[in-house]
């Protein structure tokens, strides 16, 4: 073989294996793309998920303290108006939790909205106690209401522990 040829084939395999590992080089680049991107929307939903779900439960919080304005109207009346002023400030609270409730369902997945849901009637039925329209005597209510309040905690409990195990998901 004489040296010309031999120059040849050594160029032409040299440019081969230049082509071979710029290629190789591309793919893992775009591979490294792929798993950046995917780290940046993880950490962004976990971030949501985060806000909104903190947000969920300091508003079911909310309602509790305004319901605590109720009662204190059923135990010592201040006038009809101190008892409207008491139950706008209830339903204000319940409209911010089905608020946080619905940004929490966009970004939660599905198990986590469903318990969700079971947590908003459970809270409905701590606030029905004090709606009543026939006022029962105060003990009753106040058992009712011990009643609805632990159905309450039990389902929060349940919101909480699935929670947890979503932003748990995000560390494997």
């Amino acid at each position: 073989m004489d040296a010309g040829l031999a120059a040849v084939i050594a160029g032409a395999s040299g440019a081969a294996g230049a082509a071979l590992a710029a290629w190789a080089t591309g793919r893992a680049m775009v591979r490294q793309v792929h798993v950046q991107a995917q780290q940046g929307f993880d950490q962004w939903l976990r971030e949501r998920r985060q806000d909104a779900y903190a947000a969920l439960l300091s508003a079911g919080d909310a309602v509790h303290d305004a319901l605590d304005g109720v009662m204190d109207q059923t135990v010592e009346p201040g006038g009809p108006g101190a008892r409207r002023a008491a139950w706008r400030a209830v339903n204000g609270a319940l409209r911010t939790f089905d608020r946080a409730g619905r940004t929490a369902d966009i970004v939660s997945p599905p198990d986590v909205g469903s318990q969700r849901i079971l947590m908003r009637e459970a809270l409905q039925d701590v606030v029905a106690v004090w709606r009543a329209p026939s006022d029962p005597p105060l003990d009753e209510r106040l058992i009712a209401h011990a009643a609805a309040d632990r159905a309450w905690r039990e389902t929060s409990a349940r919101y909480l522990a699935l929670i947890q195990k979503d932003m748990q998901s995000f560390d494997a």
